[in-house]
């Protein structure tokens, strides 16, 4: 696998399991922000935090929520900052991550995240399990940029270009994630896609939805490069 490959990880259910604390981020920032709690939370699987705050707000009664989105935000962050020393002793890292970001690092692919999460929360994250040494957040695209996970793929497309000085067209971008909507945005996009049946989808339904691979964990790290080598097609010119 060559430099000319770029991937793109999902953080939730991919990489670590947070314990259920960004909900409650989010519903310490609903509680900061509006003065109570919310009751309907909306479906997350998958989808960007923009998306499902949009979807909360109206669903617990906010009218015009997107004057309230980046006040929102803002709280949210402070609460998941509060909730870290929390992160680290009930979430954890999914086995085979740290071996699979360290394995594909010798590769010289280039690798960042491609999350529903709020930059800052997908950040804590990957500090809170120590899994950032070899991923370039700052080519990332995160859940706050767009409603619409398949439009993340050309912000971190483009920032990887302009940071690597090559294109990453079609399948030599990989997206890896454990929902159908992370297979829907790589096959919107051109992009290759290996699922992980690590949170609520089957190795079944992953396939359905059209996935390249599918692997039931990240554990066997030699499966993931694998994989992660068969479904990539490098680009044929560097402009």
């Amino acid at each position: 696998m060559s430099g000319g490959v770029l991937v793109l990880w999902d953080v939730d259910h991919t990489l670590v399991d947070a314990a259920g604390l960004g909900h409650r981020a989010f519903q310490a920032a609903f509680r900061q922000v509006f003065g109570r709690d919310f009751g309907y939370v909306p479906p997350m699987a998958g989808r960007t935090d923009r998306a499902i705050a949009i979807d909360l707000l109206i669903g617990n009664g906010v009218p015009e929520p997107d004057g309230y989105l980046e006040e929102f935000r803002a709280a949210a962050e402070k609460a998941l900052a509060e909730l870290e020393g929390l992160l680290r002793t009930e979430g954890r890292a999914l086995p085979g991550a740290a071996a699979a970001l360290t394995a594909l690092a010798e590769t010289a692919a280039v690798q960042t995240l491609l999350t529903g999460n709020i930059r800052a929360f997908a950040a804590a994250k990957m500090r809170a399990f120590g899994l950032s040494e070899h991923l370039d957040l700052d080519i990332g695209a995160y859940g706050w940029a767009h409603p619409v996970r398949a439009h993340l793929v050309d912000l971190a497309r483009s920032a990887a270009r302009a940071r690597h000085g090559r294109a990453f067209g079609g399948r030599a971008t990989v997206l890896v994630g454990d929902t159908p909507r992370d297979v829907e945005a790589a096959l919107a996009t051109g992009a290759s896609v290996v699922a992980v049946a690590t949170g609520s989808y089957t190795t079944t339904e992953l396939r359905a939805a059209g996935a390249h691979r599918v692997l039931a964990s990240l554990a066997d790290t030699q499966a993931v490069l694998a994989a992660i080598a068969e479904v990539a097609v490098a680009p044929t010119d560097h402009t």
